[in-house]
């Protein structure tokens, strides 16, 4: 019953179910976790904290328990608090994605908050010498966004791919599912771009708004996030690619995956176009992970053959959407992307 009201968004009905199933077994550490989460859906942080502390002494590698007191001390403002409970979510189950991407979070706002660092306007300081990964990079951002469902408990993070940008406006093209569960938007869409700052600072980020979506009965998964303000000069658009799509093409794709104590973004993975479709391409030998929905398959010569969207589950299958379905559904959003991408922007061999 719980579970069924905290669904129904009765909130204050399902903390009083939840109370009384733990008056008739005290013990389940699922039901006090469960309170805890409701408790933190209602901005009730300290009766938030100590149900969920009352699941972890019942259940001491209870993953979601110990995500969820870290989101909870976070929002208290007990940062290293907070980290030390996503330590113990991953340690317990390191495949656990949301206590992996809140870990990373927590960790660049204490950087943040001990540096005491304002946001940054420019970096391209930071930017690796002798780097030609480095103009494709930049033009692919990664992006994050809070969710409270009980599916997803904090920080989702995805890839985008910058698509157009006029003045100081900038469009960015991702997957609809990073920034959107089928019932809410995230909050606090942010996107990140490529550099490599120093240990005391952290990478240049943008707030960013939904422009448009695909409706989630539609085939297409596809988004566009809206940046507004000054970049520096260099974050452009990619090219898209006029190259004929065949099978065994090359390829590679640039995206987001962490793991604990290892940073992995924007890491450049291999692989071939096993087959071709009008509506989808299929990926072989590229070994994507959660984190790199969203993000750009290039051809040979580095220019934009489309996007990931899928992994086929229990399979080594990637799926993409070619730039064919993209520019028609981009061409119903009046965003025309095609001529100025061509003209705009020269290529780089990787």
């Amino acid at each position: 019953l719980c579970h069924v009201l905290d669904d129904q968004n009765k909130l204050d009905e399902a903390i009083t179910a939840c109370q009384k199933s733990i008056q008739l077994n005290s013990q389940d550490a699922t039901t006090h976790s469960l309170l805890g989460y409701t408790f933190k859906r209602q901005k009730k942080l300290d009766a938030a904290v100590t149900a969920y502390e009352k699941a972890i002494q019942l259940n001491p590698n209870y993953t979601l328990a110990h995500n969820g007191l870290g989101l909870s001390l976070q929002e208290q403002g007990k940062l290293k608090e907070a980290i030390d409970e996503f330590d113990k979510a991953e340690q317990i189950d390191p495949y656990y994605i949301y206590a992996r991407n809140n870990n990373i979070e927590a960790r660049q706002l204490w950087t943040e908050q001990q540096n005491k660092l304002a946001s940054v306007e420019d970096d391209r300081q930071w930017l690796p010498k002798n780097d030609p990964t480095v103009p494709i990079k930049r033009s692919v951002v990664r992006i994050t966004a809070e969710f409270s469902s009980r599916d997803r408990q904090g920080i989702e993070i995805g890839t985008g791919v910058v698509i157009k940008r006029d003045g100081d406006r900038t469009l960015i093209l991702t997957n609809r599912h990073i920034i959107f569960d089928g019932y809410e938007e995230g909050k606090n869409i942010q996107v990140e771009f490529f550099s490599s700052p120093p240990p005391n600072r952290v990478r240049m980020r943008r707030d960013a708004k939904l422009f448009k979506m695909t409706s989630t009965d539609e085939q297409l998964d596809l988004a566009v996030l809206e940046v507004i303000g000054n970049l520096p000069e260099d974050i452009r658009p990619l090219p898209i690619s006029s190259t004929s799509i065949t099978s065994k093409m090359p390829i590679r794709i640039i995206g987001h995956s962490a793991q604990r104590g290892e940073d992995k973004s924007w890491s450049m993975q291999s692989g071939q176009i096993s087959s071709y479709e009008e509506q989808q391409l299929e990926i072989s030998q590229a070994a994507l992970t959660p984190g790199y929905s969203g993000s750009p398959v290039l051809d040979p010569q580095n220019q934009l053959l489309g996007i990931v969207f899928a992994r086929k589950k229990g399979e080594d299958q990637d799926f993409a959407y070619p730039m064919s379905e993209l520019q028609k559904q981009l061409s119903t959003w009046n965003i025309n992307i095609d001529a100025m991408n061509r003209v705009s922007t020269t290529n780089h061999e990787l």
